[in-house]
């Protein structure tokens, strides 16, 4: 079964207002500029829409348009640090951000995942491998683990720009996150891909990701060149 056409028009407006492609309070286009742009009908459009407006993500008003929310989620706060910052104030958009997906199967955990992520050792989880891509340079070699949805969805789906956006179209919504930052020297593989000598410093995040119910749901390892791009860190008074 292919991925639906709502679901990817969901998931592709809930990247942008994610990313602060569209701003809080900012007008979204309306629904005919929107199914154009994906060579659709209004029905998939509205589906996407209702969907994004039950997760309070925009607010339709009736004789104005669609809205981003001024008042965002908690969840939303997540872009906020680590390097989320980076695609705000860049303006990361379009082409000039993409990600290929390596490598995508089942398998099980090393020892070490399984007990930061406090799962079994025996439990099989499907694994995503994927590198991204910013103005054409990669940045960021991403590794993840998740229960569902399993290997050949992820194989439909085709490009993944956002694991995050991904995992939410089949009802993996992270309410807790925490991270661990080390750093990492390059080894050869790494070392190629980012075009840097053997043993440079990268940066290698460990992310865990939980449900409201502090069930762990996403397991994420990833280095950085952080050379390009730093860790940042970013909190606004009067959101807690």
């Amino acid at each position: 079964m292919r991925q639906t056409l709502s679901l990817r028009i969901y998931q592709d407006l809930y990247n942008r207002i994610r990313s602060h492609f569209y701003k809080p309070g900012e007008q979204l286009p309306t629904e005919n500029a929107i199914a154009a742009s994906y060579g659709a009908s209004l029905s998939p459009v509205r589906q996407a829409l209702g969907r994004l407006e039950l997760e309070q993500l925009i607010r339709r008003i009736p004789g104005r348009g669609t809205f981003v929310s001024r008042s965002m989620p908690w969840e939303n706060m997540l872009l906020m640090s680590g390097f989320g910052t980076h695609f705000i104030d860049k303006k990361i958009e379009g082409d000039s951000m993409r990600c290929e997906t390596l490598l995508c199967d089942r398998r099980r955990m090393t020892p070490e995942q399984a007990a930061l992520f406090h799962t079994p050792e025996e439990r099989e989880y499907t694994f995503v491998s994927r590198v991204r891509y910013v103005d054409g340079k990669p940045l960021f070699f991403l590794n993840h683990y998740f229960g569902h949805p399993g290997p050949e969805d992820v194989q439909r789906a085709g490009e993944i720009k956002s694991i995050r956006a991904f995992l939410s179209g089949y009802g993996l919504r992270p309410a807790y996150v925490t991270e661990r930052v080390k750093a990492a020297a390059a080894d050869c593989t790494l070392g190629n891909l980012f075009s840097v000598p053997f043993g440079f410093p990268l940066l290698k995040i460990l992310r865990k990701e939980l449900d409201a119910d502090y069930e762990p749901i996403i397991y994420s390892e990833y280095y950085v060149n952080s050379e390009v791009w730093d860790y940042r860190v970013q909190y606004n008074a009067g959101e807690f």
